[in-house]
């Protein structure tokens, strides 16, 4: 996978440094949405690392199974990424909890929101073939359908189809625990801050519970 000067900014390409084309004919279209370069990106590395897969289990893009996507799945589960370079300084704290922010410090392993979000791409990017006639027959990332009640029970006629049901292959995702500053840590951002302007932003910041917002979402 490179950069690519033209109308999609990132590509997958093959062994003889041809892009694939199936690949390059989906983002064309993911680019015609408008998505930013970085999805993008995302997406083309997604699609590599399940392009890599059927490769090597010798099976076509356009005959890939559920059997294939679980496995996948499992596999992206149980492997170890290969570095770009050698942990050095971060080696001790790998998979560890940070015991002041309370954040996890990153490991080598995919964590279950990756796994996740791989499972959508590669189900965007067969459904997209699979209403173009030339994808595989069936998704190789299904619908994990509930069994207690019918889909669709209280769909309106006059809207679209939809589909229900998270998908078959997902990790569950580990709930959130809620970070929170000891008293000490409260006393000692106070003091470190040099004027009691900046002391009572910090105290309006805090006591009217505003929220950091990404001006890009």
């Amino acid at each position: 996978m490179a950069a690519n000067p033209g109308v999609v900014p990132w590509l997958v390409f093959d062994e003889e440094g041809r892009a694939v084309e199936p690949v390059r004919r989906y983002l064309i279209v993911f680019v015609a949405r408008y998505n930013r370069p970085g999805s993008v990106r995302i997406y083309a590395f997604d699609l590599l690392r399940w392009w890599r897969w059927l490769r090597v289990v010798d099976v076509p893009w356009n005959q890939a199974t559920p059997a294939e996507g679980r496995d996948f799945a499992l596999w992206l589960g149980a492997t170890v990424k290969v570095p770009n370079a050698a942990r050095t300084v971060s080696t001790a704290t790998a998979g560890t909890i940070n015991p002041i922010t309370k954040k996890p410090y990153l490991d080598d392993r995919c964590k279950p929101r990756t796994i996740r979000h791989s499972n959508a791409v590669i189900r965007s990017f067969c459904t997209f073939w699979i209403g173009a006639s030339e994808g595989p027959l069936i998704n190789p990332v299904p619908l994990a359908r509930s069994e207690r009640r019918r889909p669709h029970t209280h769909h309106n006629p006059l809207d679209p189809y939809r589909d229900e049901g998270r998908l078959r292959y997902n990790p569950k995702v580990p709930r959130r625990r809620s970070r929170q500053m000891s008293d000490e840590q409260w006393n000692e951002l106070f003091a470190a801050l040099r004027s009691n302007r900046d002391r009572a932003i910090v105290a309006l910041a805090i006591s009217n519970g505003a929220r950091a917002w990404n001006s890009w979402v």
